[in-house]
């Protein structure tokens, strides 16, 4: 038996990122081989990024990290899954997250815009950033600017 796959691109300008989907009439070796090939292809571009939780190491994939935080004296990566620790500096982790995504919003701290369901402008020369987990955080007044600036570059301006 072959293995025939139908593959279409359609384009809409109403959708900002790319979108899969797969439609088969049941779960197969061959549609996990294709999920398989497509979360290899974006990890190549977005490389795992180590941490630990409690004793065990993990790996965490960028697009599953909400934010960057420093508490306490220590390095934390909050993820849809959970919140982990890093033994990382903040800097370290800013050099491999992907730039379009990641963005620095204090000295202790970086968000991922993607994770991002809207930003409160109601505090005047601040910005308060709400996930679509429900947390928020806030934008330090110096680091306005360049949030501005990147929301702008991306299409989606904040004034």
């Amino acid at each position: 038996m072959q293995n025939v796959i139908d593959i279409r691109v359609e384009t809409d300008s109403n959708i900002t990122l790319p979108q899969v989907i797969i439609k088969t009439d049941s779960q197969s070796e061959l549609t996990e081989k294709i999920v398989y090939a497509i979360e290899r292809c974006i990890e190549n571009e977005y490389p795992k990024v180590t941490a630990v939780n409690e004793n065990t190491m993990v790996l965490l994939n960028q697009w599953d990290i909400i934010r960057i935080f420093t508490q306490n004296r220590k390095l934390s990566i909050c993820s849809q899954n959970g919140t982990y620790e890093s033994r990382l500096a903040l800097s370290g982790l800013e050099e491999i997250l992907n730039r379009d995504d990641f963005i620095r919003i204090s000295r202790f701290e970086i968000i991922n815009l993607r994770k991002v369901s809207g930003f409160d402008l109601s505090v005047s020369g601040t910005i308060k950033v709400l996930f679509e987990n429900g947390t928020e955080t806030w934008v330090a007044r110096r680091y306005v600017k360049a949030i501005q600036e990147k929301l702008k570059a991306l299409g989606k301006g904040v004034e």
